[in-house]
């Protein structure tokens, strides 16, 4: 096995093994402080603690980086964290989401060779909030180039990621008997009847390639007993919306359907979007074409990730993932070789790459 690959699979392990879950957090800032035992004396490496939730940034300089990679460790509940190597693809919580190019990352930074300013953000809150990269981005804003292997697969460069809206909607009715609808009005069906109407506006995509907004009914709640008429119900929509669809015109709309729905926005992230004609970008497809001897497919994706922070400052950023599937799946899988792949990439464009 290649020598790098294999000091990559050994870190990975360590991470997998590792039950990093978002709301573990005594457990990620121990994994964190693992890792920064790990880099060389050499760097610079300050932690960092938002709303108790750890964050490491290891670099060889103190600010105005040409390049920033951001990952982050935490991962989405499941019934046992274990590395499970399996012919050429490894298996389980956090292979591809994003453990196996955090492990590429690390390798990469243990052994830095680089005239270029460069750092690491490493978080442990993506998965829930995503709140230490953004207060990351907020103290580090001067960066040419951000690197974010957490979206699409396969080595897709991603172009656009859907905003979030999450709402809790809301309506206070009147009640009658069960047997007399005639004299109380439903809250139940009234959210309901709302839902529909959205989905006559914004009909579910049938599939990935089907790119437009869509809107999840969540949670329904309401009614206090079997022969009452519900005058009080909430409503959970987890909306994610293409750039062209304005969470502002999506409110308006609710409220125009039934203007005594309470609305409440309790989530919520902008639509991330990359310049693919920016010098900075064409640099690192420039070296992914070098290194996979084909040039990267642009494409979109549905799920939302930490690279909304960097967009939301005009900074150029790289999202991409290396070959795998199945993120928050009992099946997920990284493909070994791809993260070799990876690792070359990323030294390419930090040896090779002219960023301005």
């Amino acid at each position: 096995m290649n020598k790098d690959l294999e000091e990559i699979l050994k870190i990975l392990k360590v991470l997998m093994d590792t039950p990093s879950v978002s709301n573990q957090k005594d457990i990620s800032k121990k994994l964190l402080n693992d890792i920064s035992k790990m880099m060389p004396k050499d760097l610079i490496i300050k932690e960092y603690d938002f709303d108790g939730y750890g964050s490491l940034v290891i670099a060889n300089a103190l600010d105005d980086f040409d390049i920033a990679f951001c990952t982050h460790i935490d991962v989405v509940p499941c019934e046992e964290y274990k590395y499970v190597s399996k012919g050429d693809r490894v298996y389980g919580r956090g292979a591809i989401d994003m453990k196996g190019a955090v492990a590429a990352c690390l390798h990469l930074f243990k052994n830095l060779d680089t005239d270029k300013k460069v750092a690491l953000f490493i978080t442990s809150d993506e998965e829930i909030a995503g709140n230490c990269a953004k207060c990351l981005v907020d103290k580090y804003p001067n960066i040419k180039l951000a690197i974010i292997p957490d979206g699409g697969k396969d080595f897709e460069l991603i172009a656009e990621e859907k905003g979030l809206l999450q709402l809790e909607l809301s309506i206070k009715t009147k009640s009658s008997h069960a047997s007399q609808p005639y004299n109380g009005v439903n809250a139940i069906t009234s959210l309901y009847d709302c839902y529909l109407k959205l989905l006559e506006k914004y009909p579910l995509p049938l599939n990935a390639a089907d790119y437009k907004t869509s809107i999840n009914l969540s949670k329904l709640i309401g009614g206090d007993a079997l022969n009452q008429v519900p005058d009080y119900a909430k409503m959970y929509l987890d909306i994610r919306h293409v750039v062209g669809d304005l969470k502002e015109n999506i409110i308006n709309f609710i409220k125009s359907i039934n203007p005594n729905i309470e609305i409440k926005i309790v989530g919520s992230g902008i639509a991330f979007t990359t310049d693919i004609n920016n010098h900075n970008i064409k640099e690192y497809l420039a070296a992914c074409e070098k290194e996979l001897g084909f040039k990267p497919k642009i494409t979109k994706t549905e799920s939302t990730s930490d690279a909304i922070y960097f967009s939301a400052k005009n900074i150029p950023t790289v999202l991409m993932n290396p070959v795998g599937d199945y993120a928050h799946h009992p099946g997920e899988f990284v493909e070994k070789d791809s993260l070799l792949k990876l690792y070359n990439i990323y030294k390419k464009i930090l040896k090779e790459g002219v960023i301005k």
